[in-house]
């Protein structure tokens, strides 16, 4: 009984899904506002892998962290192609597919990627960004950036 109780009001639990376009009709200005957006990134074979990422927007550009041997980032590694989309915690779509072109950042570049992420996110993300510098402080592998870019 417990249990039926709470998922049902884990069903009713409200979540943020951001319109597929914003009053310009830009889908990328949609995707740059959207809580969680879906990274998908494409194995050597051609096959797609989606991942739900938070992402935060930086002069046109969506950037991103991931563990640095997470499989999107070899993935990126080997091709630059990528498509994006704005999505729910989970992954289940909300907008369209954008085609992108990803592409993993330097070190020097991980400094803008993080004060955009917390300008976004708030206290979670700069939980995020502390735990990463005690990582590099303890010289273990700190978050790897990325960077996604519209396809031209």
């Amino acid at each position: 009984m417990t249990s039926q109780r709470w998922r049902t009001s884990f069903a009713a639990w409200p979540t943020r899904s951001m319109p597929e376009t914003t009053v310009s009709g830009d889908p990328w200005r949609a995707l740059c506002a959207a809580q969680y957006v879906a990274l998908t990134t494409y194995r050597r074979d051609g096959r797609a892998v989606v991942t739900p990422v938070w992402a935060a927007e930086r002069d046109g550009r969506l950037l991103i962290f991931s563990n640095p041997t997470a499989g999107k980032v070899k993935r990126i590694r080997n091709s630059s192609r990528a498509h994006v989309a704005p999505c729910t915690w989970n992954g289940t779509l909300t907008g369209t597919q954008l085609p992108a072109r990803a592409r993993i950042l330097a070190a020097s570049e991980r400094d803008e990627m993080w004060r955009a992420l917390v300008a976004k996110y708030g206290i979670p993300a700069l939980a995020f960004r502390l735990y990463d510098r005690i990582r590099g402080l303890l010289r273990l592998a700190v978050s790897a950036g990325i960077e996604v870019s519209r396809s031209s």
